[in-house]
């Protein structure tokens, strides 16, 4: 007999009810006691050998509707025996501290707590259906050989914890669907070899963390979802540096703090702000082998946190909202009174993550709905969505997503690197979305996409809506097909590896009255692309300059909405090798165009357009072009160089239309031929006798250089005298400027 120290109760003590479970023990009989008491040390003593057995007995502890009082303690006892408690109650917390048991079922019990820290289950551990703990279930390092059962179990202790299972290990799954705790679940640092099953699960610790998962280790999925009822968690879900090696599910999954609200996450706003950094889903570093589902109608009332996260599969976040509603409403008063924030609430934090596959945020695709998805349905965010550092190998979607940031940067990438397409097809976006030195491996769309209430400086003007600057884009930029944004578009220096479309963008203007204006709607600077598309709607032109300065594109398309621009367009250093427009346009609404958007003349864009022309073969279109360069330049001198212009316009059109000269000298000669044959000069020396011919004297005085033997062999006087000189000094002038012309030396200067 084993000795079970100051709790054993002697044989003859027992019972009636004792002796009958005693009986039934040790054949393994279950036995009903219909709510009759039996005493704990007793189940202990009976466990543990306290008790003879008769010959050939088989024990187990089957024992139904009991109330256990005193205490059931069996702590760092071996037992070898089956051990199935239903719906029994017990008055006191059992303990079963570093006890070794072959199996444990308690379906339907209600006890007080449960003291088993180290407990070793050779097999499930069952609390389901109905297993109902008013204390502490105390797990923390135990072992169990099989599954953690608890679907159905209620866990209750409000303000404390409900399930404390640290390093608790598990070699198959934990089933808790349909649980309900009112308290802390504590799961850091367990290892479970199967699956962890909280779908449908109601989670309450609203003055904690609620399920404290840091450092767990689940080799299959973690399913938090909807599948039988939905997740429902008040307070803090804690999953930082957990590893999955299947799915982590939140799928449908609903989370809240238990403030009602009173505390948002912020991030620090440079060079000025502050730091709260909460979330209601907070799982840095965490790993997760398949895919991460934060879809299907998954609420999360607070931030997401997904720092430094690895992704092997995909991040799922269609239909998912995320943030508090509450939080745009002051940010979008803020607006309106044209107050920029020093304060940024958070949404989804997920700088660093890598994603191998692809962020999927558009909307399900449900009947006839187009590619894009069904707006009700698509991603949406109140406050920033922070991206900064991110990687994802495949595409990133959130067509049709609703980002809702008024005033702020409410999509927040920069250095973010997506290895196919950056999706933002039709996408509602107040705010601002910042990608600068992202990297894009193909496409970076925003086809009808509309960004309002972009971010305010803190002097009150207004940021770029859009703003991928030093970024780089492998394939397209697609800003078109009713693309818009309030606070313009700033894609300095960007690489673009075919084509930049901004055909049909409305860019620039208010959100509403009284608002700010941007001063530039779209700055291009130093922008490289294959082709560049600035086909705006001529009803509706940028509002505000477009700097074109430095950027560098082989072929442009323009239309009148470019040059209607409010602002003007910078064009220094602007240079392609062709340009076209829809409707093509002469080369004299091209000059009149460029007369509109640059009141002070500068030479090189008149230089580039000839040197497009001239380089397709169209020479008359280069010469116009040049003529009108240099109508500008003359144009804004004194009097005199304004004079002199005209002269060289009107004589041989600076120096491109040499043909002019021979005009002027063909009607300078034909006037001194008229002029001379009817006033015939006298001989200059008595001795020679030239014969008086009128059209030989004019060809030789306007031919400088040549002499046809007509020159210094008369006396000129009167007027003919004047006009001698006159005519001698224009063939100077005309001679030698036709000669420069046609041999191409005339310096454009």
């Amino acid at each position: 007999m084993i000795e079970v120290g100051e709790s054993y109760v002697p044989l003859a003590a027992l019972t009636a009810t004792e002796q009958r479970v005693r009986a039934a023990f040790s054949t393994g009989t279950p036995i009903d006691l219909d709510g009759q008491e039996v005493r704990g040390p007793v189940l202990a003593g009976l466990l543990t050998g306290a008790y003879p057995l008769d010959p050939g007995a088989m024990p187990a502890l089957r024992l139904d509707n009991a109330v256990v009082t005193g205490v059931f303690d069996i702590e760092g006892r071996v037992v070898g025996h089956v051990v199935a408690l239903r719906r029994c109650e017990f008055r006191r917390p059992p303990i079963l501290r570093m006890a070794r048991l072959v199996a444990l079922t308690m379906p339907g019990c209600r006890v007080p707590g449960v003291k088993a820290r180290n407990l070793r289950v050779g097999s499930d551990l069952v609390l389901e259906p109905g297993f109902t703990c008013t204390g502490v279930l105390d797990l923390t390092d135990a072992t169990i050989e099989g599954t953690l059962r608890l679907a159905g179990a209620v866990l209750r202790n409000p303000g404390a914890a409900a399930l404390l299972a640290a390093r608790l290990r598990v070699s198959g799954s934990i089933q808790a669907v349909a649980a309900r705790a009112y308290g802390e679940v504590r799961l850091r640092g367990a290892n479970i070899g199967g699956s962890v099953h909280l779908t449908g699960a109601r989670l309450d610790h609203p003055t904690g963390p609620v399920l404290e998962g840091t450092g767990l280790v689940v080799e299959g999925n973690l399913l938090c979802d909807s599948g039988g009822g939905r997740f429902h968690a008040v307070g803090t879900v804690l999953l930082t540096g957990a590893r999955v090696g299947g799915d982590a599910a939140f799928s449908g999954a609903h989370l809240r703090d238990g403030n009602g609200g009173g505390s948002d996450s912020h991030v620090l706003v440079l060079p000025r702000g502050s730091v709260e950094d909460h979330a209601v889903l907070d799982a840095d570093r965490l790993r997760v082998e398949g895919d991460l589902k934060l879809d299907a109608g998954f609420t999360a009332l607070g931030a997401v946190g997904l720092r430094g996260a690895r992704i092997g599969g995909h991040l799922l976040l269609s239909g998912a909202t995320i943030g508090r509603p509450e939080v745009v409403a002051r940010l979008a008063a803020c607006f309106a009174e044209g107050k920029p924030v020093d304060r940024v609430p958070v949404a989804l934090v997920a700088d660093g993550i890598e994603v191998q596959g692809d962020v999927e945020g558009r909307g399900a695709i449900r009947g006839k709905i187009d590619s894009d998805g069904d707006q009700r349905y698509a991603f949406r965010a109140h406050g920033q969505v922070r991206l900064v550092d991110a990687q994802v190998h495949g595409s990133a979607s959130l067509a049709r997503a609703r980002l809702r940031g008024p005033g702020i940067d409410v999509l927040f990438a920069d250095r973010l690197r997506v290895g196919g397409t950056l999706f933002l097809r039709k996408v509602r976006v107040s705010g601002s979305v910042r990608l600068q030195n992202a990297a894009i491996g193909s496409s970076l769309d925003c086809s009808g996409a509309r960004f309002i209430k972009p971010r305010l400086r803190p002097n009150g003007t207004v940021k770029p809506s859009l703003d991928a600057r030093v970024a780089s884009i492998g394939k397209d930029l697609l800003c078109s097909y009713g693309f818009r944004a309030v606070g313009g578009v700033r894609v300095r220096l960007v690489e673009v590896g075919k084509m930049a479309t901004f055909g049909g963008a409305r860019l620039g203007g208010r959100t509403g009255p009284g608002q700010p204006v941007t001063d530039k709607s779209l700055s291009a600077y130093g922008l490289t692309a294959q082709e560049l598309v600035l086909s705006f709607p001529p009803s509706f032109p940028p509002r505000g300059q477009v700097v074109l300065t430095r950027a560098s594109v082989v072929s442009v398309i323009d239309g009148p909405g470019l040059w209607a621009a409010r602002g003007g367009v910078d064009l220094e250093d602007f240079t392609f090798t062709a340009i076209t427009a829809h409707p093509e346009v002469p080369v004299r609404t091209r000059l009149a165009w460029l007369r509109h958007v640059q009141p002070d003349f500068a030479p090189g864009p008149y230089e580039q357009l000839a040197a497009v022309y001239s380089g397709g073969g169209d020479e008359e279109r280069a010469q116009q072009v040049q003529l009108e360069r240099q109508r500008r330049r003359y144009a804004e001198l004194n009097v005199a160089g304004r004079a002199w212009g005209r002269l060289q316009e009107w004589t041989v059109g600076y120096g491109y239309r040499p043909w002019l000269a021979m005009v002027w000298l063909l009607a300078f000669w034909l006037f001194g031929t008229i002029w001379f044959s009817h006033n015939v000069m006298d001989k200059l020396d008595a001795d020679v006798n030239p014969v008086w011919n009128p059209p030989l004297l004019a060809t030789d005085l306007l031919l400088p250089i040549i002499d046809l033997g007509q020159d210094n062999r008369w006396r000129m006087v009167g007027a003919s005298q004047w006009i001698q000189g006159a005519l001698i000094a224009v063939g100077w002038i005309l001679a030698t400027t036709a000669a420069a012309g046609a041999t191409r030396v005339l310096k454009r200067s």
